[in-house]
Order: C-alpha cells, then sequence, then structure tokens
C-alpha cells in the first residue's frame, strides 16, 4: 500500500514493528519508521498515534492490528482521523473504522453487523478482491487451466510449519508417480527447517524440492500445477496463479478462510494441521491429480476472484478516489 500511495505521490511513515525488520528497499518506501519497543496502554498508543498523524498533517491512517479495542478507536474517531483497518470477527467488539477489511471469502457484512456501532458510517470491504497482493502479481500471465500435474507446492507460511510439511512429504513424496516432484518451500525461521532438510536429504533424487525464502516465489508458484498449503496470504497469491488447492489450516482463525475458499472453488479443505491424516492427504491430492475437470474449475473459480488491484481499492477508498472497475 505504501508502494502504491508513494506512485501517487504521497508519502507514508510506519508505525510500530522493530527497526531490525527494515529492509533496504524500505528506506525509499517510508520517509520515517517508528519502532514502539513495548504496548502501552490503548489510551496511550492511540494518542501516539494521533499525534504522528498531526505531526505529518494528515488525517490517513491504516491499522493492521488486532489491539485496537473500542477505547482506541474512539480516540481516532474524536480525533477525526479517517482510517482503514484490517480486522476479523475473531474479537466481538465495536468497530468504528471508516472503512473495515477482511479479504477472507467467508466474511459477510450481516456477520459485522452487530458490532458496528454505525454501520452507516463504517464500510465494510470484505472478499478476496481486496487483497493485497505485491505488485508483480497483478501482471501475471494465466497458464493453461487443467494442465497436468507435475509440479505439487507446498508451503505454510514463513513461520513455524506446525508439522504440515513432516505430513506432506509422507503422503507425496514418491508416490505420485515419476513425473511428479513435490516443491517444499520454508522460511528460514521455521524451527523445523533442518529437520525438513534433513527428511528431503533422505529421500530419492528428484522426488522434492526443498527451497528456503526463495528469491523469485512469484515464479516458483508459477511454475506449479497444484498447492497445499495453509489458509493465510498465500491462498490468495495461489488463487491468481491458477493452483487448485489443497488447504490444511496452521491455527484455528484459518478455520473461516479456508471453509470459504471451498465454498467458493472447490478447494479441498481437509482441517487443521495434526488432525489430517496421511492418507486422507494423499488420496486428496491423487484424486485431483486424475480430475482435470476439476482442476479446471478449481483454478478458473480462484482467478475469478483475485486480480491483483486489492491494492488500488482499498488505497483510492480510503482516499475517498475511487474509480469505477472495467
Amino acid at each position: 500500500m505504501a508502494r502504491y500511495l508513494q506512485g501517487l505521490g504521497g508519502e507514508s511513515v510506519l508505525l510500530g514493528p522493530p527497526d531490525s525488520l527494515r529492509t533496504e528497499a524500505d528506506e525509499s518506501l517510508f520517509a520515517d519508521w517508528i519502532e514502539v519497543p513495548e504496548r502501552g496502554s490503548s489510551a496511550e498508543d492511540a494518542a501516539r498515534l494521533v499525534a504522528l498523524c498531526r505531526k505529518y498533517d494528515t488525517p490517513y491512517a491504516v491499522m493492521d492490528d488486532y489491539r485496537g479495542d473500542p477505547e482506541y478507536q474512539q480516540i481516532l474517531r474524536n480525533a477525526g482521523l479517517r482510517w482503514l483497518q484490517q480486522f476479523d470477527a475473531s474479537k466481538p467488539w465495536e468497530f468504528q473504522p471508516d472503512l473495515l477489511v477482511n479479504a477472507s471469502p467467508y466474511e459477510r457484512r450481516e456477520q459485522y453487523l452487530p458490532w458496528l456501532k454505525d454501520p452507516a458510517q463504517t464500510r465494510t470491504l470484505f472478499g478476496p478482491q481486496y487483497a493485497v497482493l505485491r505488485p508483480a502479481f497483478a501482471g501475471l500471465t494465466a497458464r493453461a487451466d487443467g494442465r497436468p500435474v507435475q509440479r505439487i507446492l507446498a508451503a505454510f507460511g514463513g513461520g513455524d510449519d506446525r508439522g504440515a510439511i513432516a505430513t506432506t512429504i509422507e503422503a507425496l513424496a514418491g508416490r505420485l508417480g515419476p513425473d511428479v516432484t513435490l516443491v517444499i518451500v520454508s522460511g528460514a525461521g521455521n524451527p523445523r527447517r533442518e529437520a525438513v532438510a534433513a527428511k528431503v536429504a533422505a529421500l530419492p533424487a528428484g522426488q522434492v524440492e526443498f527451497h528456503v525464502n526463495p528469491p523469485d516465489m512469484i515464479q516458483l508458484m508459477r511454475d506449479c500445477d497444484l498447492a497445499v498449503i495453509g489458509g493465510g496470504t498465500m491462498s490468495y497469491e495461489a488463487a491468481i496463479c491458477g493452483l487448485p488447492i489443497v488447504f490444511m489450516g496452521l491455527a484455528p482463525n484459518q478455520e473461516r478462510p479456508c471453509q470459504g475458499w471451498q465454498d467458493l472453488t472447490e478447494a479441498r479443505y481437509l482441517g487443521q494441521v495434526g488432525t489430517v491424516t496421511v492418507s486422507e492427504l494423499y488420496e486428496t491430492v491423487a484424486n485431483l491429480v486424475s480430475d482435470d475437470t476439476a482442476r479446471t474449475e478449481m483454478a478458473a473459480k480462484g482467478r475469478q476472484l483475485v486480480d491483483g488491484q486489492g491494492t488500488r481499492r482499498l488505497v483510492e477508498a480510503l482516499l475517498e478516489r475511487e474509480r469505477e472497475d472495467a
């Protein structure tokens, strides 16, 4: 979003994350990066944001923090800020931002109405069309749907995969024919990374590829033909790449998104990691590998839901300068 704003001639300030996360690219992206080592009370944290907005003479803020309770929000409202808030219904408290965002395919405005302080004041932007993806995803050229499955992506975010990769290796490695390769992606911070590497090293050559923080994740995903993933941001990336998806949730908050993808695209949601058996995962993937029609329909429905324009839609809604979609 900061990059899109920059293209409009604006500038952004980042408040909260530790300075250790700042990259070289961030130097030109953010006018300032303000670390908050310790959270204070809701009143203190809200006052900090209000003061920062006044310093930079802006009424606009983007919140991606689930701790903005009703007291916090009321302070922002009293200060006259216009803010976009990423949220979900896991905490049924009072919401009052100008824009309430949740890209999950499961969310509906009616679910939130009991919690909106003033429904006429808060616009809800729900669904995968509001997913914020890297710009390169918007320019992807679609591959043919229903193509033979030769490469299966298995990725579960940058942190702890909670045993999902081990289950996937046991279920799929070398079991779907000599022409099928399992492409595993792990973050460097995954505490199970070394154990996964040892499992892969013990397998016959060609069965599995193992990538840690690959430099071109977009191309890697695009070169695959099916995905076994969790219910996080990668679900939107897989959808825009035209990948049929099998889901294993990593946490309870992924239950609703995974169920939503299943309802809207017929993706396969098997349940939470730890409850999904090796045989269940194998049978589900093997059936999809042999069902060209199911994969074709799943891929087409996923691409219809995610077009890579979510960032533009959110920024222009925040700035009240929307243009009509083509």
